[in-house]
């Protein structure tokens, strides 16, 4: 055991001026989440069905280990909610969630993916007819969308349901190669149905796309149903545990009542009556990309905990400094602890807005689709900038472990593999910032020329345009000491809108097609996304006092990581500032030095502010990142472990002694 370790995490922890139990207990929701939380993680800790037992050890899983083991948990999570009621299944399946992310995915495909597309497209007979089964997992579904030959391009699936008005069915058929249903998770080896985004075609007509339910597996037997041949896709780079796989349709027949319809309406007759917008149909989309907020929390959340942790125990040899205190480690992993509680508080947010958007079937029409294409816009952005930032924030975690970060051992890795696909499933990055980018040039032209904003019952991530004829009249941004942007947070948003709106104007008057600025679109889509993160923590964070409820030690914590957050977007985004000559070359160097003062002022804040994400050791998986700072050792002993790890080689005899032996010549 190394003694000096030990002490530095101690002294670590007893260096935040702020109340980390206080901290943890805000970032759960609260207290009475808090101690849910904290006694689900002591119930699965103990729980082999759950978590992995020592001596096994879960990085040594096999695929189809990977598979049984991630369906266990479901099994054992849907056993808790039948004996032992919904709600404590539910704390117990969210502290699993956050120990094992492919159970994560795979229970999430089913409970969130093909739940909510019953549930948002579904009329009340249909919702009946599905809810309960799914909550009560007698059905098991998966989220059918993504063709081999179509991903991001919806409007060119080729998947085809006829109506079969003799029967009163639809015929389900995949006409190509390419139309196979590719990336299915849960399809492989789990579902018993799937919701199916299909082409209709009506009495010869196209009737554009629609949503079916659709029985893939005999309940009883596991057998495939007739019309239907499924695949896996076999090997991944992550997510061992989800059986994603392809799903082919031969003349499948499913009843009209099995296509949802609680915005579009078919009748006996086959008289068809579509969506009031084709827009509706995607919304399911949204809960999936605001999911990411909890993703990205918990994956990338546990990645910063490690190379925290790691940094300051850290010393070459006791005498020399902990690497933590090296500028190259403190000013890039404080940044990211910061996105981080940005992207937390956002959360609370954006599930308001939610819950009001899927009230949407008692909206008009045009009211529903104000809110979603606002809900749209920031999902996706979000979507966009969080997994292209945070796959930056694993790629520094990784390198400030230096090279043992690259065992597997100690859970970097594992969450690089698993983190690869939020960069392209479930949307391509580059194709939702370009959506983003397009609402935000439609809402700007209707402010500048028509004079026109949509009423929301929410406060729009695009508030700001309602003073879009101020920001860009604001030709430099009137700061002469960028230090007072501590004081007065408002001048970072404020910043942040005018470079924002400047960028979409540019895109708007230069007569070209979206696809000629596609980067700067792409950029202007994240930065949307940058600036709401920072100007939402404004409203909470910003003023001097902290809202009822709130720990004044919470709210001062938050409020400096809110300055931060500020700083790194600003900085993020000063060249288009620069380009723009809204900001000057001596802004943009103050405010790179105020960075760096700023980042160096929360140093010793770094264990208080990553303890307060409340991982346990059993969930981070890295020895390196134990809580008590006693790191060698249990690595150590970790290794020792892991199969032939030591002893002697097992193709010694075959291939190395035979070089060995050999006498050398004379």
């Amino acid at each position: 055991m190394s003694l000096q370790a030990p002490k530095d995490m101690a002294e670590e922890r007893a260096a935040a001026d702020f109340s980390i139990d206080k901290l943890s207990r805000f970032w759960a929701g609260g207290d009475e989440q808090y101690e849910r939380r904290e006694k689900a993680y002591a119930y699965i800790k103990t729980d082999p069905e759950l978590v992995v037992q020592p001596p096994r050890n879960i990085l040594e899983f096999t695929r189809d280990e990977w598979r049984e083991f991630s369906m266990g948990q479901i099994f054992r999570i849907a056993q808790i909610a039948m004996k032992e009621g919904r709600d404590w299944a539910y704390d117990v399946g969210i502290a699993t969630n956050v120990y094992s992310e492919s159970f994560s995915m795979r229970f999430f495909v089913h409970d969130s993916l093909f739940r909510n597309v019953v549930k948002m497209l579904g009329n009340k007979e249909q919702q009946a007819q599905w809810l309960d089964d799914v909550e009560n997992f007698r059905v098991y579904g998966c989220f059918a969308m993504t063709e081999l030959g179509h991903s991001s391009a919806l409007r060119d699936i080729e998947t085809v349901a006829t109506y079969d008005q003799a029967t009163d069915e639809f015929v389900i058929d995949s006409p190509t190669v390419t139309s196979t249903k590719w990336w299915i998770g849960g399809s492989g080896q789990t579902s018993t149905h799937a919701v199916v985004i299909s082409q209709t075609v009506i009495h010869g007509k196209h009737r554009g796309h629609n949503w079916f339910v659709v029985q893939l597996r005999d309940k009883f037997n596991g057998e495939l149903m007739p019309g239907i041949r499924i695949g896996d896709i076999g090997k991944k780079v992550g997510h061992d545990g989800v059986d994603n796989g392809w799903i082919q349709f031969r003349g499948v027949r499913v009843p009209r009542s099995q296509m949802l319809q609680k915005w579009v309406t078919l009748d006996r007759h086959g008289n068809y009556t579509p969506a009031p917008n084709p827009a509706v149909m995607y919304a399911t989309l949204i809960p999936e990309r605001l999911s990411l907020i909890t993703v990205t929390t918990q994956m990338i959340g546990q990645a910063i905990t490690i190379a925290t942790r790691y940094g300051v125990v850290r010393r070459q040899g006791n005498k020399n400094q902990q690497i933590m205190d090296y500028q190259s480690h403190y000013a890039e992993i404080l940044p990211a602890i910061s996105f981080m509680y940005m992207v937390k508080s956002a959360a609370s947010t954006l599930d308001h807005q939610f819950d009001i958007l899927t009230g949407g079937g008692e909206m008009d029409p045009m009211d529903y689709l104000n809110h979603m294409g606002d809900m749209h816009a920031i999902s996706a952005c979000l979507k966009g900038l969080t997994g292209w930032y945070s796959s930056e924030i694993l790629e520094t975690c990784r390198r400030a472990c230096g090279g043992h970060a690259y065992s597997a051992y100690n859970g970097i890795g594992q969450i690089i593999g698993d983190w690869g696909v939020m960069t392209t499933g479930g949307g391509d990055n580059v194709v939702l910032l370009q959506q983003t980018a397009r609402i935000l040039i439609f809402r700007l032209t209707q402010k500048l020329e028509m004079d026109e904003y949509p009423e929301l019952k929410f406060k729009s991530s695009t508030h700001y345009l309602l003073r879009a004829k101020e920001y860009l009249a604001t030709p430099h941004w009137a700061v002469r000491d960028v230090k007072a942007v501590t004081k007065d947070l408002k001048l970072m948003e404020d910043a942040l809108f005018a470079i924002l709106l400047n960028s979409i104007r540019e895109a708007m008057n230069n007569g070209k097609t979206l696809n000629d600025v596609l980067l700067d679109a792409v950029r202007a889509g994240e930065m949307h996304c940058a600036a709401f993160l920072y100007s939402d923590a404004v409203e909470k964070f910003g003023n001097a006092q902290p809202a009822p409820g709130v720990d004044p030690s919470v709210h001062s914590i938050m409020q400096r990581m809110t300055i931060l957050w500020g700083m790194k977007a600003l900085l993020r985004y000063s060249d288009q500032g620069f380009k723009e000559n809204f900001l000057s070359a001596e802004q943009v160097k103050s405010l790179e030095e105020l960075f760096i003062e700023t980042c160096k002022g929360l140093r010793k804040q770094v264990i208080g502010l990553t303890d307060s994400f409340g991982f346990p050791d059993f969930v981070l998986k890295a020895p390196i990142a134990k809580y008590d700072g006693d790191i060698y050792q249990p690595y150590l002993e970790t290794l020792l472990q892991a199969p032939n790890s030591v002893g002697k080689t097992p193709y010694f005899d075959k291939y190395i002694k035979p070089l060995t032996e050999r006498v050398a010549p004379k």
